[in-house]
């Protein structure tokens, strides 16, 4: 039954209030009815659109907005958010243009200038974008965002002076903010001001209590050799928070990457006597990890009678690692009990591969043969089963369906240099080709890829003037060689390490 208009004021204010709880569904649940009392309320369809907006479905928001603009033209909130549906979508020029009708609808409705100056952020349209939120902040002068856009924008333009004021007033607005102080750190990095960046991370800290900022000085005092001042800072936070295992994870690691390796066994030991909850042991069991300690961290683990995904995880690598790959074939197992993702699939079918059972890996990796993490577990198990063109074509699903430039560039560099050791320069090239360019960083390695095939298979000279062709400054070429020699094996490691011997010394360079 359709509900009469005053019921429809009551399902619009429940799906207000469903849309400021988070629960975007039932708002828009509760507005539809609303909207079915009364299909030409603008106020209803803009709580449905924002709910979808919220909901980051941005093209439904901007269906329902333009209906409602059909029923009311010139209404400044549909339009300003109709500005901010765009400018999530990327469509900048568009979301420019839906601010400009705010503003030419109602001049002094803040938001539209607010809007309109985000999407001239992003087209770089810095001069303008400055004015408009300027005219935001004489209507709105407490938005510590505004204050951060202009920071932002005078930093990229290398005013820092500027960027520095704008930050600290966001910062005063809002001293929680950690975007905030973050800026403000990159701006006193950029200003080469190590002192203030270092006095700016304790200030970060004491305004919003967040340990990051302490890992970083720590860090920054560490790769400067200030190792004795990071001690004694660590010691002092200790005090204050006794119980807080990140403090004395930093410490132990301090001892640690000085070679005092008793005093950081010995700090961990009292963290676990004045916290022994799970945060606490995990931080103790990725230390013993990092140490190579795989034993003792096995026996630890299993002391603690912990067995959710993320202790088993620590557990697993450590038996990969010492080469037990029975053992971590079952604790793979015990994973996929807990949670059957497509990551947990690709280290159960690893350890089959470790094991020789390849028919049973390719089996159990098939099931989600599209995610990167498993399609390159296929490759490698197709690799060892000799079979080169089927794993080119997962090498190749790894490398597409890849979302993380990381595992992009380890992919291409690990897998090519596999296929040069098992394959010939043609299918290797042939392969190359086949990759996507329209991403700067992977045509650059590409055609890194495509100069070592040729040194390999046509001989090192020729290898050479191609990958010296790859950028016009022979240092840049070299940095970039010993950037990714190490992501590298067999004939394409062989070809980089000569080159970089033959290319890359001091004499070299100076030439």
């Amino acid at each position: 039954m359709i509900p009469n208009k005053d019921d429809a004021e009551e399902f619009a204010n429940k799906a207000k209030n469903a849309v400021n709880s988070g629960d975007y569904d039932g708002a828009i649940a509760d507005i539809e009815r609303a909207i079915k009392a009364s299909p030409r309320s603008v106020p209803y369809h803009l709580i449905k659109a924002d709910a979808l907006y919220r909901k980051g479905d941005y093209e439904d928001a901007l269906d329902v907005l333009n209906f409602a603009e059909t029923i009311e033209k010139n209404n400044p909130e549909l339009l300003s958010l109709k500005s901010i549906c765009y400018g999530s979508l990327g469509k900048f020029n568009e979301s420019k243009i839906e601010a400009t009708k705010a503003i030419k609808a109602d001049p002094n409705y803040p938001f539209a200038y607010y809007n309109r100056a985000k999407a001239e952020q992003y087209l770089e349209e810095y001069d303008i974008a400055k004015k408009d939120l300027q005219k935001y902040l004489e209507m709105q002068p407490n938005d510590p965002d505004a204050y951060m856009d202009l920071a932002d924008m005078e930093y990229h333009e290398g005013d820092y002076k500027k960027a520095l004021q704008h930050v600290n007033t966001a910062i005063k607005k809002d001293k929680e903010s950690t975007d905030a102080h973050d800026l403000k750190l990159n701006i006193l990095l950029a200003q080469k001001d190590i002192e203030n960046y270092l006095k700016e991370l304790l200030e970060a800290f004491k305004d919003t209590e967040d340990f990051k900022y302490i890992g970083t000085l720590v860090e920054t005092l560490k790769s400067v050799g200030s190792f004795d001042t990071a001690e004694d800072i660590l010691k002092e936070f200790i005090k204050i928070y006794k119980d807080e295992p990140f403090l004395y994870d930093a410490l132990a690691r301090v001892y640690y990457d000085q070679d005092r390796k008793d005093d950081a066994y010995r700090t961990y030991e009292e963290l676990l006597k004045s916290n022994d909850d799970r945060e606490a042991k995990i931080y103790w069991f990725d230390f013993l990890l990092d140490d190579g300690s795989y034993d003792r961290l096995i026996g630890e683990i299993e002391k603690s009678g912990l067995k959710d995904d993320e202790v088993l995880e620590i557990k697993y690598i450590a038996e990969d690692q010492k080469g037990d790959h029975k053992a971590a074939l079952s604790t793979a197992d015990d994973l996929l009990k807990l949670d059957r993702t497509p990551y947990n699939t690709s280290l159960y079918g690893s350890q089959l591969r470790k094991l020789g059972r390849l028919d049973e890996s390719i089996k159990a990796l098939s099931e989600f043969d599209d995610d990167p993490d498993v399609a390159y577990e296929l490759f490698l198990a197709y690799m060892d089963r000799g079979d080169v063109h089927s794993a080119s074509k997962y090498l190749k699903t790894s490398i597409e369906n890849s979302e993380d430039d990381d595992d992009v560039i380890s992919n291409v560099l690990e897998g090519v240099s596999k296929m040069m050791d098992h394959s010939d320069f043609q299918s290797v090239n042939d392969f190359l080709d086949g990759l996507g360019k329209e991403n700067d960083n992977l045509y650059i390695l590409t055609e890194a890829m495509h100069a070592i095939n040729s040194g390999v298979f046509e001989g090192y000279e020729k290898g050479k003037e191609k990958f010296l062709g790859l950028d016009e400054h022979k240092e840049e070429v070299c940095e970039f060689a010993n950037n990714i020699v190490e992501l590298t094996e067999g004939k394409a490691k062989a070809f980089l390490e000569k080159f970089i011997e033959d290319n890359c010394g001091e004499n070299e360079m100076e030439e």
